[in-house]
């Protein structure tokens, strides 16, 4: 059978070199749920071998990347969102990887129109490569965006820890998205919310968006972070115990006051004691007795004679 050209051409694009050479790989997921207005990053890879077993050319490097929409090689003129070779102003596909092995493409604020199949090419030196299986972008409405929690209490003790999850129909680990405390956007990006170490700052109403507008917002969750019984006993117990310590620092240094205090009086009474004794040892070893006697003579040589005999006899005590 006779075969034209360029339907010969299509066959060996869509075969790769050498059909199915495992050298020659793109890898991307089957499907991809995406919803509207939010952005999702589609992830992809690839490889190439070093030589071109068909042509025998040295694969040195890769020259040109597209994704296209719909098609089974995106070739040539194809229709494509992203074209290495062309720069695109304000395109709402990115692409986030390389010319060595990342391929991932990222659609910002989907629209009912971007769902499609899409397929990644990738061109070298040596030869090109589609990936033929490509991944189907569904692209859903996101109405039943929810939160749910990891405990299903919404009173959480201080010092614990929660993690909310953002859930939909579509698969969110490749989806931007937003959180919300209290109408106030959060840092944190990511379908899952992690908080630990609990505080009374964390209680509000926590929601997730799909978009930074915040047009696909779920219905809010309450989180209210009760104190912690067992901490407050401790925060109360500290200065209980050190009332109680201060006060028996107190006592015990009232009582060591006054015991100090007793032996100084006592010390000093003994003194006084001691004192006095020794006033009254002074003066008993000063006491002198005095005894006079005057004897009276007669100017007559002669013995005196009983009746002229005159005694004075003075004591003086």
């Amino acid at each position: 059978m006779k075969m034209n050209p360029w339907t010969l051409s299509v066959l060996l694009l869509l075969a790769g070199p050498l059909g199915a050479d495992p050298d020659w790989h793109v890898e991307y997921p089957d499907s991809f749920c995406v919803v509207e207005g939010s952005t999702a990053t589609i992830p992809c890879s690839f490889t190439h071998p070093t030589v071109h077993k068909r042509t025998g050319a040295v694969v040195e490097r890769v020259e040109r990347v597209v994704w296209c929409p719909d098609h089974p090689i995106c070739h040539l003129t194809t229709p494509n969102v992203y074209d290495s070779s062309t720069v695109r102003a304000n395109s709402r596909f990115l692409y986030l990887g390389d010319l060595v092995r990342n391929c991932t493409l990222k659609i910002i604020k989907t629209e009912k129109q971007d769902a499609a199949t899409y397929r990644f090419r990738f061109e070298t030196n040596g030869g090109g490569f589609a990936g033929k299986k490509g991944v189907r972008v569904n692209v859903t409405n996101g109405e039943d965006v929810k939160v749910r929690s990891s405990v299903t209490d919404h009173v959480v003790k201080e010092g614990g820890q929660v993690t909310l999850t953002c859930t939909s129909a579509c698969s969110f680990h490749q989806l931007d998205v937003h959180w919300y405390r209290n109408g106030h956007a959060l840092s944190e990006k990511g379908h899952a919310l992690h908080l630990s170490s609990l505080t009374n700052n964390n209680t509000g109403d926590y929601t997730c968006s799909l978009d930074s507008s915040g047009l696909k917002t779920s219905a809010p969750w309450s989180l209210v972070v009760g104190e912690d019984e067992g901490r407050y006993a401790r925060r109360v117990a500290v200065p209980v115990v050190s009332v109680v310590l201060a006060v028996f620092f107190l006592l015990l240094a009232g009582l060591v006051f006054a015991k100090r205090h007793a032996q100084k009086k006592a010390s000093e009474v003994i003194q006084k004691q001691e004192v006095d004794c020794k006033q009254e040892a002074v003066g008993a070893s000063e006491e002198v007795s005095y005894s006079t006697v005057h004897f009276k003579r007669n100017s007559s040589r002669s013995a005196p004679g009983p009746e002229h005999e005159i005694v004075y006899s003075e004591v003086v005590h």
